[in-house]
């Protein structure tokens, strides 16, 4: 792998074939599949080293277009790969924000039992 101004970032756009071949039916698993392949994808890149970015704010067209993705196939998401970079080199506004806590929503506003709504009782508060 040769080594340049790009190499800081490995963009990935992941695409799956929105319907199968034997019968052209609608393939309802293809963002389920596209997200599993993902998850596991950041496991092992993280697990050596590299830093891994999930977008869904791409534009799907220029995608196509960059990357030649074939009619029959759409961009659902993008993944930025790379190596960690020192936050000290980033403009202020950007080195601000990658120093900040990391805060997540609480499990109780997403984790749901038996009627959308009802928090599971296992979910924290």
């Amino acid at each position: 792998m040769s080594v340049g101004p790009r190499a800081l970032l490995c963009w990935r756009s992941p695409f799956v074939n929105l319907s199968f071949a034997k019968n052209n039916a609608p393939n309802r698993n293809a963002q389920y599949d596209t997200g599993a392949a993902t998850a596991l994808l950041s496991v092992e890149a993280t697990a050596h080293g590299l830093a891994v970015h999930q977008m869904a704010g791409f534009d799907p067209e220029k995608a196509r277009q960059v990357f030649g993705i074939p009619a029959g196939r759409e961009a659902i998401a993008a993944i930025a790969i790379g190596y960690p970079g020192d936050p000290a080199s980033l403009p202020q506004p950007l080195k601000d924000r990658e120093m900040a806590p990391r805060i997540r929503k609480p499990d109780c506003e997403f984790v749901m039992a038996g009627h959308w709504g009802h928090t599971a009782p296992f979910a924290t508060k």
